[in-house]
């Protein structure tokens, strides 16, 4: 009899964590280009924080750092002669149903040149939504004059490689959160630089 007592007991208090236990939270990611600018996600095409804690609980929040694997990033290829202005456009808050749990986006870049971007990350300060940078960092701090129009015997700028790094908080999640795929949208738009 204790043991079949002990079992109910230790089955409703799983269930009891089941009920506010939140499976799972991923953003996917909606990319805009304009001109000759190429985007293409670099690691996974989300940002999933349950890589970083595959188990969220209520009143947990759940952080992917900048320095963390689970990080997006995002590569953008275009030319290096003039500036680019990169708008996110984020939800407050990750979904399922009428539950809403909340995220705080943040990004950074690097322009630096090479192959594999993993340091002399630039943040973002913390809401804003837009940032303006070149594509290759100049040792100047003005942009080249403006670039020559094309005509016969145009040659084309050199293009150039830049990454952006999306991450950000998620939390603290609702006490009575149902379990389930909580999900967002997340806009990035890349264009030239218009001064």
């Amino acid at each position: 009899m204790k043991q079949t007592t002990r079992h109910i007991i230790l089955l409703l208090i799983f269930s009891l964590l089941l009920a506010v236990t939140v499976a799972a939270q991923r953003i996917s990611f909606g990319l805009y280009a304009t001109n000759d600018i190429v985007l293409a996600p670099l690691n996974s095409n989300e940002l999933n924080f349950n890589e970083n804690h595959p188990v969220i609980l209520a009143d947990e929040t759940v952080t992917v750092k900048l320095t963390d694997n689970s990080v997006y990033i995002l590569t953008i290829k275009g030319r290096t002669d003039l500036d680019i202005t990169v708008t996110i456009d984020a939800p407050p808050t990750l979904d399922l149903d009428t539950t809403h749990i909340r995220l705080a986006l943040r990004f950074a870049y690097s322009n630096t040149g090479g192959s594999v971007e993993t340091n002399a990350k630039v943040e973002i300060p913390k809401d804003f939504t837009s940032a303006t940078f070149p594509i290759s960092r100049r040792l100047s701090g003005l942009p080249a004059p403006p670039p020559t129009p094309n005509h016969a015997g145009y040659i084309a700028p050199p293009t150039g490689t830049a990454y952006l790094f999306v991450y950000g908080t998620l939390g603290p999640v609702p006490k009575y959160a149902a379990a389930g795929l909580y999900t967002g949208t997340i806009n990035i738009r890349v264009e030239y630089a218009k001064y």
